[in-house]
C-alpha cells in the first residue's frame, strides 16, 4: 500500500537534505506504475500523494494503453486525462513509455497491442496535459522491409504529435481535440516527435527465449548465441537494412559518452540548467534524423538482392556521409556545451566540459562493445 512507504522516504529525505544541490527526484523501477484493475486511477493517485507529501518529485513508466485504448469511451479517456494532469500536479517529473513504433506492421510483430494511431493520440494527449515524457522507439529491426523502414523515419519526423502545454483547457477538449486535424494543428508545437525519443536509432536485440528472436529463428537470419549478453546475433532480411544499422551503432557509440553526460546531469538538476541540458540533448537527436534519413537515402540506391561488392560501396558512401555529419555537428556542439556550462554549478559544468573535449577528439568510427549487438 502507499502509506507504508511513509518511513522510507523519510529516509530518503534525510540523505536529499545532506546534498541540497542534488534534484529531490525518487525514480520508480516500475514498467507499469498505473497498474490493472477497478482501482488503478485511485492506487496511482494515492501514491502520487504520498510522494508528494514527502516533498519529492518523481518519474517513472508506463504503457501507452493507460492513456488512449480504442476499446475505451469518452468518460474512460476523460478520467484518464484527468489522472494523468493530476500526478504532474503531485510532482510527477517525467514518465518513460515503450512507443517502440509507430507502423501498425512493426507492432504487430513486435506484439505491442498498440497501433501507430493510438500511438500518436497518446502522445498529443500526453503533451497537451503538460505530461513530460520519455519514449522509447526502435528504429531497426532484423524482420524489418525497407518500406517499413522509411515509415519508421515519416514517423520519427511527424510534426503533428508534439502538443503545446494547456493547463488551462479542460480534459475533456483535449481528449476530443487530439481526435480532431483541426485542433491539433492549432495548438501543435511544429516540433518534429523525434525530437521526444530518448535514444535514436536504437536497433532490436535478439534476447534469449524472446518471442522476437523466435521469429527470426524461423526466417532462418539466427545466428550464434552470447549466453554472457542474453542474446543471439542475427543478420537482417534486407541486407541493406543491416548495414544502415550498423552504421546507426556506430555513430550511436561515437557519441554515447557525451549523451549519457548531459543525461545524467538532466537527471540531478532542476528548473532552467535542467532545461538547458535537455536541450543540448535535442542537438544531438537533430543529428541523428539527419543521419537516419541520410542512411536511408543512401541505401535505398542499392538493389534489394545483394551483389558483390555492394555492401563495401554502400559502407564507404554511408562512412563519407557520417563524417560529413561529425564534422557539421562539432561547431554545433561547442556552441551548446559553452551556453549550457554558463548555466551549470562549476563542478558539473567541468563534467560536461571534460566530457565534450573527449568527444570532439575523437576520430575513428568504433563500436563500445566488440561483440556488435546488431549482428551485423
Amino acid at each position: 500500500m502507499p502509506e507504508d512507504f511513509r518511513w522510507m522516504l523519510a529516509a530518503i529525505n534525510e540523505v536529499f537534505d545532506r546534498y541540497p544541490d542534488i534534484s529531490r527526484t525518487l525514480y520508480l523501477v516500475d514498467e507499469e506504475f498505473i497498474g490493472r484493475g477497478p482501482h488503478a486511477v485511485a492506487r496511482a493517485l494515492e501514491m502520487a500523494d504520498v510522494l508528494h507529501s514527502a516533498r519529492l518529485m518523481w518519474e517513472t513508466s508506463c504503457r501507452i494503453d493507460q492513456v488512449t485504448r480504442p476499446d475505451r469511451d469518452l468518460p474512460w479517456h476523460t478520467e484518464r486525462a484527468g489522472m494523468w494532469r493530476a500526478l504532474v500536479d503531485k510532482g510527477l517529473r517525467r514518465c518513460l513509455f515503450g512507443v517502440e513504433s509507430g507502423v501498425d506492421t512493426i507492432l504487430v510483430r513486435f506484439n505491442k497491442e498498440t497501433s501507430g494511431e493510438q500511438n500518436a493520440l497518446a502522445i498529443r494527449t500526453l503533451s497537451a496535459l503538460g505530461v513530460p515524457t520519455r519514449f522509447t522507439y526502435i528504429t531497426f529491426d532484423h524482420l524489418m522491409t525497407f518500406g517499413e523502414l522509411e515509415a519508421t523515419y515519416a514517423y520519427q519526423g511527424r510534426t503533428d504529435l508534439l502538443m503545446r502545454p494547456l493547463p488551462g483547457v479542460p480534459v475533456e477538449e483535449i481528449v476530443n481535440g487530439v481526435r480532431d486535424p483541426e485542433w491539433v494543428e492549432a495548438h501543435g508545437t511544429g516540433r518534429a516527435f523525434h525530437t521526444g525519443i530518448s535514444y535514436m536509432l536504437v536497433s532490436m536485440e535478439c534476447l534469449i527465449g524472446a518471442a522476437y528472436t523466435k521469429q527470426v529463428h524461423k526466417a532462418g537470419l539466427a545466428g550464434e548465441v552470447r549466453p554472457s549478453m542474453g542474446r543471439t546475433d542475427a543478420e537482417f532480411a534486407d541486407w541493406r537494412i543491416g548495414v544502415c544499422s550498423q552504421w546507426a551503432q556506430l555513430w550511436v557509440d561515437r557519441n554515447f559518452a557525451l549523451d549519457y553526460t548531459l543525461k545524467s546531469l538532466e537527471k540531478i538538476l532542476d528548473g532552467e540548467p535542467r532545461r538547458q541540458v535537455r536541450a543540448a540533448r535535442v542537438v544531438l537527436k537533430d543529428a541523428a534524423f539527419t543521419v537516419l534519413g541520410g542512411l536511408i537515402a543512401a541505401a535505398g540506391g542499392e538493389p534489394a538482392t545483394r551483389l558483390p561488392g555492394r555492401a563495401t560501396v554502400l559502407e564507404e558512401r554511408i562512412r563519407t556521409l557520417l563524417d560529413s555529419q561529425i564534422e557539421g555537428l562539432r561547431e554545433r556542439m561547442a556552441k551548446t556545451v559553452f551556453d549550457v556550462s554558463r548555466l551549470l554549478p562549476p563542478q558539473h559544468a567541468d563534467t560536461l566540459g571534460n566530457e565534450h573535449g573527449r568527444w570532439d577528439r575523437k576520430d575513428e568510427w568504433r563500436l563500445i562493445n566488440a561483440a556488435d549487438p546488431c549482428g551485423t
